[in-house]
Formats: structure tokens, C-alpha cells, sequence
């Protein structure tokens, strides 16, 4: 009787998703569908749905008459290689030190704005071209169940119509081991399919033309040579695309460089487009011969053999974490519909006080997962293996001038595209960025030694496909800025960090560049005459300004800000380690150690708030956007309750002097997972919800933005909300591990697999009414795992309770082994 009592009770915990399994190899997630879905076409340029392979992206309207799909290469932009860097500045440098020790704000500001580069702006980001789809008989009014989605758990998009009693469908997806966009026609009877396919394109060179005996169109040119108002340097790059459509049945016709396909029974339209970019200083690429060999090695591929490969290659980066924070009670509903109801819902938060009224629509958590998917379709459309890094104001474009001209800016809106990489379980993508930081390094050498007259590599405020690295944009109180290269490396680092591989060919592979940020953080460092200590100088707090109490007047350059010192003992905190697991540079590494003993400590100014400059200055704008002063809290977590509990108070008054509603989007997502860090949960997510149906910053949409659609002014508040989800789920730093730390009330019942932690661990959790049910821990090496809860568990390994050391009530101690999963309860 006991045998079957037994038996019963493990069926009942195998069938049970918030069930506890010994031997499982996971934790079951019940993830809703993860898909946009609409009832209508695009009428906007941000309501359609984004495709891409990391380098070829396209935006895909829906509609059912005329379809143009706006297509882009990440390395499409204005002029060629060019040395922006001021050369012989060493006397500007020692003035700005000489004006910024004396306190002679206007003096230094002045002096810091000869160190701008030349040109003094980045270049433009480019569109390539427009592939046009006709089918003159479907026109909206015509058809019947339109519907239209993106489909994130496969990377697709579907188009599905009926007219005549006929249903159409179309599918289409960009294969990153392919290189192209795909998309496909099909119809439930036989001959239905009629279309007509052409190029157009905003470029003035743009030429359209026929080859492969006329089966194949082909549309090339350069880039704009001319704007008003702006140097834009001689184009030197080249461009092209090329569209093949292979049919079964029916026929095809070529008339004035475009071809009709009637009556057919289905349809593979094959796109690829390709530019002469190699690096940044080098365009010798045949921009041709790469566009010819994306088609014919797709052309030799059925569609459904194209659809398996892209698939092979997308679903098990997708599928390697899964979210579950309750049911979706709406199926049916499109995406509009959810968001407006989101929308509504957050109408009644008064911004004024702060103090949002506790209303949360029962969307809410299956909405809430499916954005944290997309930010992770996003990063896997924008950055893959072999790519540049995300474009944090995106790489789809189809205007001449891009958001912020389309660069890349450095000072935590490329950074914060890359916070989720790690946690949520796409660290390939991770590959993107050293392959962008190592062009930038590059050139930064250059911008070290000639502006700033010091070793290794450094980065400014912005960069464009040449890797401009001085100074930029006129304005020192963002352009002034020279510390990009700094976090980046900070960041790749933390890659490391989530699989610390003594061995690592990834950290020997790093090290260079580590090293070169460590020199330029160390050269870039001198003496302040009154204290003795070693601060940065010139220095600003990025794109804030403080007030000269003497004159009332606005300024920026001062030395030592608070984010400057925090981000350059960050790296030399990362560099010591690394040159310890290498065993490299020792005489460097003690160089290092006495330098951050000589750098300014975290200070609190008059309010109760920590400093965001060496002095306690006037703020110009209390509730200014950015919090680099915090960057230490988050990424970094030497200002955590763990690290630094007696700063946690001054750390809260920055956010509460800030306002965690003022600035929504890149910046109030930040928030997020500093909350998470606070332990303060119910903070986080009334921004987390605020988040869910923003469209643009500062709630000013563009022309091309939409109020009915998930987008924002950059891919980074995307990113910035899936990282702090994670983090209130999940913490690794400080040493230690911490399951469900900050979960917000509003998810009393939930499951995540698949997230990562620092020190080479993957960690599935399930919770019910608010607290650990079960969670698994897979540990890549044999390591000393410290692991925090809010309530006392049980670990076990196989079937039998696993030893572990008691440190305190919430925080326990066990020595992990390679490839071994602990189950806990």
C-alpha cells in the first residue's frame, strides 16, 4: 500500500508544473505564445514587425496590396575612414587641469571644447533600399480575417488573409546562416499566386537593373556626399542588393526592371544585400561578389529547407531561457489591444506625487513576459556572431537621417543593450560587441595618445562605422566624455564573469584590450593639488551640467565626477583579477592595487544624496535623466545593500530626487534593476509596468513612431527591461547567488529557466503565493557556491540531501562540481 501511495505521489509531482522533481533535468515553464499580433496593416514605420540577422535587417508592414519592406546593413553609412583626433593638446589639457583645480568652471569649460574632434560629428547611418511587393487585386477593402504576427518563439512573420473564399498566407523570417530575408507565398488553391516585385530606394545613386538572365534584379549605388548644415566626408563605401524569386507553377515576366509572377501556386522571394565595409579603416570588400553568393547559396535551398536552417539556428538560442509569470487571460487579443488597456490602467498614476494607484490589468504578467522575449529577439535580429554590436538606435531605418544620425553612443545606451546578454542566456551574442570594441580599440589608440596624450585605447561620447573616437558634438556636458572605452571593457568582462573558465581562451582574448582601458584609465588619472588624490581631469557626469554658485551659470567640465572614479576602479578591480588568473603583468597589477587607494571614496552631499561630482555643486537639473553617478550600484554592485548597506539610504535619495517617472524609457528601465538591487520590488515594478506600453521618449513620438506598437527611442530600453526582470528574479554579484530577491507582488505564481549567474552557474526557479517552490542549479565548474533565499531550503543532488555549510539564516555555503545539478526545495 505505502509502494502505491508512493508511486501516486511522484505522478502527481511529474505532471505538475510547480512541482518539485528529483533527477528532472528542468523545471517546467508553461510560456505563453511569445507574439505580437495585429488585425491590420502597418500604416507607420514602427507598426511593423522587425526581422534580421544581426548585419541585414528589414521591417515588414503586412500589407496585403503593396508591400515595401525598407531594408538596411549595419555597416551602411556616410563618408570613409577618417582620424577625427585633435593632435597636440597637451597644453589645452594642462589648462583645463590648471582652470578646473582653481574652480574656474567657465575657464575649464571653455579650454575643453578645443579638445572636439574634426569633424566635430559622427557620420549618418544609411538606408539601403526598398523591396516592393504588388498584388494589385488585394487591396484591404477586398480581403476578409486579416491577421498578421510576429512570432518570436519561431522568428517569423506571418500574414494570413482571405479573399474570394480563397486563404493566403505569407511567411517570412531573415536566416542569419544564410545572410538573407525570406518571404513566401502561399494559397489553399491551386494558381492563385499573381504579384510584382521591384526596388526603390531613397539613395540619389540608387540604379536598378536585370541579370542572370533576367531573373535576378539588382539595385546599387553609394551614399549621400551632401546635407545642409553638416560635413559629410566623400563616400567611400558601396552598396547593392539583389532579389531572386524562385515560383512552382505559373510563369514569370520582366517589364522595366521588374518581374510579375502569375498564376503560380507558391512563391520564394529570396533578398540579400551586402556594402565593401571589411573594418574601420579598410573598404576594399566587393560589395557584388557578396551580394552573388548570399543568393546563390540560398538559391540552392528549398524554402522549407531554408525555413529548417534558419530554425535550427534560432530556436535554441530563443528557447535557452523561458519565462512563465501567470496565464494570458486575453488569447485573442491583438497587441494593440493589450497595451491600450495597459495604457489606461497606468493613466491613473499621478506623476506628480509619485504614487501610482495599485491597478494592474490582467495582461499585465503574460504582456510583461512576452517583452521580456522580444528585447531577446531583438538582440538576436541586431548582434550575432560575426556582426558589429547592437545599434542602440536601431539598425532599421527608413529615413536619411536616423535617430541621434544613427550612431552608436558609449556613454550607456550601447552598454545597456548588453545587460541582458548575459542573465537571459544569449552570451553568443556577446561575440557582437568584442568584434565592435576591437575596431574601436583600434582607433581609440589614436584619440589616447594624440588628444589625451596617454597610453592604450579610450572612447567618447559616440562612434560611427569608422570608429570616431574623439570627442564629439560641440556640448562638453555629453561630448566631453572619455570614458566609453572604460565600460566597455567593464563589459565585456562581465562575460567572463558568467563563465570564468580559468582556462579561457575568451580572457586571453580580452586581455589586450583590457589592459589598453587599464593604461588610459591610469595615464588619464592625476594629482589634485589640495586633497593629494589621483582624479580624473577633464571630467563630466554625462550630458549633466552643475551650477557655478559665483557667476549662476551652467557648466560641466570640473574633475573626479563620481562616475569617472566609479567605472575606472570598476576595470581596475576586473584587470587585477584577470592578470592574477593569466598570471601576466604583475609589476602592473601593483601599480593598479596602490592606484585605487589614491581615488576619491563615494561621498554624500547636503540633501543626504550620494555626490555625482567632487564637489557637492548645485544641480541644474535635480531630476536629470542619466544616473551615471549609480553606475556603481548598477551594473556594478559595489553601492549594493551588500556591499555598501550604510550607503543605501543616500543611494535611494538620488532616485528619489531624480523621480522614477520624469524620464521614461532607456533611463527609468535602468531603474529597474537598481530597484531590484535595493530590495525594493514594488518601486521596480510600477516602473516595469510603466514601461510596458511606452513608444518613444519623453512621451514624443516621431512621425515613424507608433502608439500601438512595442517600440521606443532605442533598442536599449528593450534590453534595460528584460535585464531588470532577470534581476528581480535573480542576483549573482557580491559573491553570492539570490533566488527570487526581489519579487514584486504582482507575480505571486511564476517559473524562469534557463538563467544564467555569475561564477558559470544556469538556475531554474518556480514560485508560488510569492515564495521559492523549487528551483535547480547547473554549475559549470567546481566552484564554492554561496546561494541567499528569503525562507529556509533544502538541497539535494540525485535523490539524497546534499551537504552544505550554514552561514547565516537566509545564506548558505556548498562546494558545487562541474556538470552537476542541485535541486532545491
Amino acid at each position: 500500500m505505502k509502494r502505491i501511495f508512493l508511486l501516486l505521489a511522484l505522478l502527481f509531482v511529474f505532471v505538475s508544473s510547480s512541482s518539485f522533481v528529483f533527477g528532472d533535468e528542468s523545471i517546467i515553464v508553461n510560456q505563453v505564445p511569445m507574439k505580437w499580433q495585429y488585425d491590420i496593416p502597418a500604416a507607420k514605420f514602427w507598426e511593423g514587425l522587425p526581422i534580421g540577422t544581426g548585419r541585414f535587417v528589414a521591417m515588414i508592414p503586412g500589407s496585403t496590396n503593396h508591400e515595401v519592406i525598407p531594408f538596411n546593413d549595419e555597416t551602411l553609412w556616410t563618408g570613409g575612414p577618417y582620424n577625427a583626433a585633435i593632435k597636440n593638446t597637451t597644453e589645452i589639457i594642462r589648462k583645463i587641469r590648471e582652470y578646473a583645480f582653481a574652480r574656474n568652471w567657465k575657464a575649464a569649460d571653455t579650454e575643453g571644447r578645443k579638445l572636439f574632434g574634426n569633424p566635430v560629428h559622427v557620420q549618418f547611418y544609411q538606408p539601403m533600399a526598398r523591396l516592393n511587393i504588388k498584388v494589385d487585386e488585394h487591396a484591404f477593402d477586398k480581403i476578409s480575417d486579416y491577421q498578421r504576427s510576429l512570432d518570436m518563439d519561431n522568428g517569423t512573420v506571418n500574414i494570413r488573409y482571405k479573399k474570394d473564399g480563397i486563404q493566403f498566407n505569407r511567411q517570412v523570417f531573415a536566416s542569419f546562416p544564410d545572410q538573407v530575408v525570406v518571404y513566401h507565398l502561399t494559397a489553399d488553391q491551386k494558381a492563385k499566386i499573381n504579384f510584382t516585385v521591384y526596388f526603390t530606394s531613397l539613395q540619389p545613386s540608387a540604379k536598378t537593373y536585370l541579370e542572370n538572365d533576367n531573373d535576378t534584379i539588382v539595385t546599387d549605388g553609394t551614399t549621400i556626399s551632401e546635407k545642409k548644415g553638416e560635413i559629410i566626408l566623400p563616400p567611400e563605401l558601396r552598396w547593392q542588393a539583389k532579389v531572386k524569386i524562385v515560383n512552382q507553377g505559373g510563369k514569370q515576366s520582366i517589364d522595366n526592371n521588374k518581374i510579375t509572377i502569375s498564376g503560380a501556386d507558391s512563391a520564394t522571394i529570396i533578398l540579400a544585400g551586402a556594402t565593401n565595409w571589411v573594418n574601420y579603416n579598410d573598404v576594399s570588400a566587393n560589395e557584388k561578389q557578396r551580394c552573388n553568393d548570399y543568393i546563390d547559396n540560398a538559391s540552392k535551398f528549398s524554402y522549407e529547407e531554408l525555413l529548417q536552417r534558419h530554425q535550427d539556428d534560432y530556436k535554441p538560442m530563443i528557447n535557452a531561457c523561458k519565462i512563465y509569470l501567470g496565464n494570458d487571460p486575453h488569447p485573442d487579443w491583438t497587441t494593440t489591444q493589450c497595451i491600450e488597456a495597459i495604457r489606461e490602467a497606468n493613466k491613473k498614476i499621478d506623476t506628480k506625487t509619485n504614487k501610482p494607484v495599485e491597478l494592474i490589468p490582467d495582461i499585465v504578467p503574460a504582456y510583461t513576459a512576452r517583452y521580456f522575449q522580444f528585447a531577446r529577439y531583438i538582440l538576436l535580429c541586431g548582434a550575432r556572431e560575426g556582426t558589429l554590436a547592437m545599434n542602440n538606435h536601431n539598425p532599421w531605418l527608413d529615413d536619411m537621417n536616423g535617430r541621434w544620425r544613427g550612431r552608436w553612443t558609449l556613454n550607456f545606451n550601447l552598454q545597456e543593450c548588453y545587460w541582458c546578454v548575459e542573465n537571459t542566456n544569449l552570451p553568443k551574442v556577446n561575440d557582437s560587441l568584442l568584434l565592435f570594441v576591437q575596431n574601436l580599440a583600434e582607433s581609440g589608440e589614436r584619440t589616447a595618445k594624440e588628444t589625451f596624450g596617454c597610453r592604450g585605447w579610450c572612447a567618447c561620447h559616440g562612434t560611427d562605422i569608422w570608429f570616431h573616437s574623439a570627442p564629439t558634438d560641440i556640448q562638453p556636458h555629453w561630448g566631453l566624455w572619455q570614458f566609453g572605452g572604460v565600460w566597455l571593457m567593464n563589459q565585456l568582462y562581465t562575460h567572463y564573469e558568467f563563465d570564468p573558465d580559468p582556462n579561457s581562451e575568451y580572457l586571453k582574448r580580452i586581455y589586450p584590450l583590457l589592459k589598453g582601458a587599464v593604461l588610459f584609465g591610469a595615464d588619464s588619472l592625476t594629482k589634485e593639488p589640495q586633497t593629494g588624490l589621483m582624479v580624473t581631469c577633464p571630467s563630466t557626469s554625462p550630458e549633466n551640467s552643475f551650477i557655478d554658485e559665483k557667476s549662476n551659470s551652467n557648466f560641466a567640465v570640473s574633475f573626479a565626477s563620481a562616475s569617472d572614479i566609479q567605472l575606472i576602479k570598476h576595470l581596475f578591480r576586473n584587470f587585477i583579477e584577470a592578470s592574477k588568473t593569466l598570471n601576466v603583468d604583475e609589476d602592473l597589477r601593483n601599480e593598479i592595487s596602490q592606484l585605487i587607494h589614491q581615488m576619491p571614496t563615494h561621498q554624500i552631499g547636503q540633501h543626504g544624496q550620494l555626490q555625482e561630482w567632487f564637489y557637492d555643486f548645485k544641480e541644474r537639473e535635480p531630476t536629470h535623466r542619466h544616473l551615471m553617478h549609480l553606475y556603481a550600484l548598477y551594473p556594478d554592485d559595489d553601492l549594493t545593500p551588500l556591499r555598501n548597506p550604510q550607503l543605501k539610504e543616500s543611494v535611494m535619495k538620488v532616485l528619489q530626487r531624480r523621480g522614477d517617472f520624469q524620464y521614461m524609457g532607456a533611463f527609468s528601465n535602468w531603474k529597474i534593476s537598481m530597484y531590484a538591487r535595493l530590495n525594493e520590488p514594488e518601486r521596480a515594478y510600477k516602473l516595469l509596468q510603466m514601461a510596458l506600453p511606452m513608444v518613444s521618449y519623453y512621451y514624443k513620438p516621431a512621425k515613424e513612431d507608433s502608439t500601438i506598437t512595442p517600440s521606443f527611442e532605442g533598442n536599449q530600453a528593450i534590453m534595460a527591461f528584460a535585464a531588470g526582470v532577470a534581476e528581480l528574479l535573480l542576483q549573482s554579484h557580491a559573491d553570492e547567488l539570490s533566488l527570487l530577491p526581489a519579487l514584486p507582488k504582482a507575480w505571486q505564481t511564476g517559473a524562469v529557466k534557463g538563467l544564467r549567474a555569475r561564477g558559470g552557474y544556469e538556475i531554474d526557479l518556480a514560485w508560488n503565493n510569492g515564495k521559492l517552490s523549487q528551483a535547480q542549479i547547473k554549475s559549470r565548474y567546481n566552484k564554492t557556491c554561496r546561494l541567499r533565499t528569503k525562507s529556509p531550503i533544502k538541497i539535494f543532488a540525485g535523490n539524497k540531501e546534499f551537504p552544505h555549510k550554514k552561514l547565516n539564516e537566509n545564506l548558505i555555503e556548498l562546494e558545487t562540481k562541474a556538470g552537476e545539478i542541485y535541486y532545491i526545495k
